[in-house]
């Protein structure tokens, strides 16, 4: 009797130390296995080390390094089955955007005519190419994190807010377009928003090298020019295909990119847990 009490108080500590070490200093998660867990919890909890030697001297060596691993494995299951049911649930979120996710038709066509586009996956910016006579043009986006899945980036707050408007009032991408004239050639520069059927001109900047990035003066504010200056500058875009059509491709790319990244994101993750 007196035995089977002292066992029992045993396995009580025992487990009660293990836990309390594993839980203070974080280790769980960086078990694999009971004996990988019993090893390290020896190295570095002198409290169980100490506890354990305590119990050779009276006999219960070998029993007590029992209790040690069946407390790590009663640990680590439990943090195992947590990680199942992230994975499960991980799982069950891919299923639901592989049914949901569909690509957009005006992307099946590719972008409109002569333009080329890049866009690498995991990479955040897109690329839309182009020649025109003797210009090289390049326009440039680049997805926003905060708008991947969910939108607007302002919570509940936000779709409270915007819940009665629609939603093509806010789909605006700021894209950059450079105009050159063959290698080591002056950039124009045009800071452009797209918006549903436009693309509107918020600055323009001329740059001596496409490698410059800074320069004294890049141009007054684009609202303030001469009327007729600003409508010139839209019309020389317009004449290069960037107008209403191309905006509305790239909004559509980059929302398909958007959903693209999270479906990806998810199956990272995915396959880290299970590794």
């Amino acid at each position: 009797m007196a035995m089977a009490m002292m066992r029992r108080t045993v396995a009580a500590e025992l487990r009660k130390g293990i836990k309390s070490c594993m839980q203070q200093r974080e280790v769980v998660g960086s078990y694999s296995s009971s004996s990988a867990g019993f090893s390290v919890l020896l190295e570095n909890q002198s409290l169980v080390v100490n506890r354990t030697r305590e119990f050779w001297s009276l006999g219960l060596g070998c029993w007590a390094q029992q209790q040690v691993r069946l407390a790590s494995t009663e640990i680590v299951s439990h943090t195992n089955g947590d990680d199942r049911e992230l994975l499960r649930v991980l799982k069950a979120e891919i299923e639901h955007e592989d049914v949901a996710y569909y690509p957009p038709r005006i992307l099946a066509r590719g972008p409109p005519q002569p333009f080329t586009l890049t866009d690498t996956a995991g990479k955040p910016e897109v690329i839309l190419r182009r020649s025109f006579g003797e210009e090289d043009i390049a326009l440039t986006c680049v997805t926003q994190p905060s708008d991947f899945v969910g939108g607007g980036g302002g919570g509940d707050s936000y779709n409270e807010e915007h819940e009665d408007q629609d939603p093509d009032e806010h789909r605006v991408v700021n894209v950059k377009v450079s105009v050159t004239k063959g290698a080591d050639q002056p950039v124009l520069e045009f800071s452009c928003l797209c918006q549903p059927d436009s693309i509107a001109i918020e600055h323009v900047c001329y740059l001596e090298s496409k490698d410059l990035k800074d320069t004294f003066y890049d141009g007054p504010e684009f609202s303030t020019l001469d009327e007729s200056l600003q409508k010139q500058f839209q019309r020389y875009l317009d004449a290069r295909g960037i107008n209403g059509e191309l905006s509305n491709y790239l909004l559509d790319l980059l929302e398909d990119k958007e959903e693209r990244e999270y479906i990806q994101w998810l199956r990272n993750i995915e396959l880290f847990l299970k590794k």
